[in-house]
């Protein structure tokens, strides 16, 4: 898995039903993003539609694909080409009324796809992973990422080493320095 502009993994959560389901519409907006994303030389980290108190949000989140951070004009500028291509669309790709709301991950972004979490190791990142039960007394482990498989990882922390299938872990996000 490389780092594309374009993520496989769209969610759909409502929050009143607290269910999750495929997002309608959603390649479609993928597809309107991608050219823009790539002439701007961003990538997409993050797609997602939300539904919270009954407002519908879909939320993109890019980064710079150096991953050096992104500027607010890069955003602003980027959400002005987004609206003017959804202006000129025939049809809208996500259905009913939604906030746009395009952000960047931030320092202690989540990770959630393949490409993220090799990215995380080439880089010798730190993350953090929270996990659905206990492993060793603990549900929370920082540390960088020893080996990475299709399966799992292996975390490098300060005295150990924990192998963890991705099944196991509710979320990892990169650990920040201060």
């Amino acid at each position: 898995m490389s780092g594309s502009a374009v993520v496989d993994r769209l969610i759909f959560y409502d929050s009143e039903e607290g269910r999750q389901m495929v997002a309608t519409g959603s390649q479609d907006f993928q597809a309107l993003l991608a050219p823009i994303l790539q002439e701007a030389g961003l990538l997409l980290w993050s797609f997602q539609i939300k539904k919270v108190g009954g407002q519908k949000t879909v939320e993109v989140l890019v980064d710079r694909a150096d991953h050096q951070g992104i500027s607010m004009q890069e955003i602003t500028d980027l959400t002005q080409a987004v609206n003017e291509q959804l202006d000129q669309a025939g049809q809208d790709p996500i259905e009913g009324e939604y906030l746009l709301d395009i952000a960047s991950p931030g320092l202690d972004r989540t990770l959630s796809d393949y490409w993220q979490f090799e990215w995380a190791q080439a880089e010798d990142a730190a993350i953090t992973v929270a996990l659905f039960a206990p492993q060793h007394g603990a549900k929370k482990w920082t540390g960088r990422i020893a080996q990475l498989n299709e399966q799992g990882l292996t975390l490098d922390c300060q005295e150990q080493q924990l192998t963890l299938s991705f099944d196991e872990i509710a979320k990892a996000v990169m650990a920040v320095q201060l």
